[in-house]
């Protein structure tokens, strides 16, 4: 595959993690909890294959990596010096994708089995040991719209760069 290729579908893999983040953001404001009356708003099909899709996506990320890594490598040899976000950018792709894997953990296992806390109010020992799961849904959209962020503009950066060298070294 062509660097271009790999651009094309890491630009593409950017759109699907942000149309997922937009149903999860959605989600998020109708999910209803109320721990003492252990109410929960079960997961609708569209969330739970959204949900799905987002993991779909965790796992063609390490071929987004060693793409950009052989990439760089490639780049360097040829042009020097690249610019510090170029020479980051698989790392910090990593660490995000990594702090999605984790939230999407913790919202599939709260959504699973909502938690059941005790009236004792204001907060005493009956308060809820974890953030509402609207919440957690939220920051599973938030961490998958960086994480498009994310390789969209290393897309854009990478993309420009080989625009600069010559066709016969890519």
């Amino acid at each position: 595959m062509t660097w271009r290729q790999v651009h094309v579908e890491a630009n593409r893999e950017a759109a699907r993690l942000q149309e997922a983040a937009a149903v999860v953001r959605r989600y998020a404001g109708m999910l209803r909890y109320h721990p003492v009356t252990g109410v929960a708003t079960p997961p609708s099909p569209e969330v739970r294959g959204t949900l799905g899709r987002l993991r779909e996506s965790l796992t063609r990320v390490p071929a987004w990596l060693d793409a950009f890594a052989q990439e760089t490598a490639a780049l360097e040899r040829t042009s020097g010096a690249l610019p510090q976000e170029v020479r980051e950018g698989p790392q910090r792709l990593r660490v995000l994708a990594d702090l999605l894997r984790a939230a999407l953990d913790v919202l599939e296992r709260v959504l699973a089995q909502p938690e059941r806390a005790p009236l004792d109010a204001p907060y005493g020992l009956g308060a809820p040991r974890r953030p509402h799961p609207g919440a957690q849904a939220t920051w599973v959209a938030e961490r998958a719209e960086v994480l498009a962020r994310e390789l969209a503009t290393q897309v854009v950066l990478r993309e420009n760069l080989a625009a600069r060298i010559p066709q016969t070294s890519r």
